[in-house]
């Protein structure tokens, strides 16, 4: 049975009584617990983020302090690998010099072991590499053709080209003066540092 209340008392001594019905109805309570959950899980979240950003900066400050107590390892290693390389460079020059010397030594022996009784030789200049000046005098014109022709056969040499002749009169002797251009073979003096 529902009971009706009537208030007589005069409306400044009424006191009101406050509807609190709404805080039971459905309409609020199923929205306010989603935004509840809503809101601890965003909070599990970020106390989550936060412990795998705390983790990382440490991972990151262990790693750094690693690279600085490794510093003057690198440092060394980087000296290290200059010299290396200063000690390539000189190899390399030294390898350089010993092909060199091999080769003019392999070369002056060509020269000299093929040279005719009547001929010397007044100049030997390197033109451009392995391109070879010869300039000699002879008293016999056909040692000339000889001289290029044992100069050719020889390992050392790879072509062979007469550049000039002259006829001269020295202390009353007729004199051939001859210039010979001579290709070095690229490979002379390679192959002995090769076998060391």
């Amino acid at each position: 049975m529902n009971l009706i209340e009537i208030n007589l008392l005069p409306p400044e001594y009424r006191t009101s009584k406050r509807d609190l019905t709404w805080l039971t109805d459905r309409r609020v309570i199923w929205p306010t617990i989603a935004v509840l959950v809503f809101v601890f899980i965003g909070f599990v979240a970020w106390l989550n983020m936060n412990d795998k950003l705390d983790d990382l900066n440490s991972d990151l400050r262990r790693v750094n302090a690693s690279i600085e107590a490794n510093r003057p390892t690198l440092e060394k290693i980087k000296q290290l690998d200059e010299r290396l390389e200063l000690i390539a460079q000189k190899n390399k020059a030294l390898m350089s010099i010993q092909v060199s010397k091999k080769r003019w030594v392999i070369l002056f022996e060509s020269i000299s072991s093929v040279l005719p009784a009547n001929m010397w030789l007044t100049a030997l200049v390197e033109v451009e590499k392995d391109l070879l000046e010869i300039k000699g005098s002879t008293y016999d014109f056909s040692e000339i053709a000889e001289y290029m022709v044992s100069l050719e056969r020889q390992i050392s040499f790879s072509s062979m080209s007469l550049v000039s002749i002259e006829k001269q009169m020295v202390k009353a002797e007729q004199v051939y003066s001859f210039t010979i251009q001579c290709m070095v073979n690229p490979e002379l003096g390679l192959e002995e540092v090769a076998d060391e």
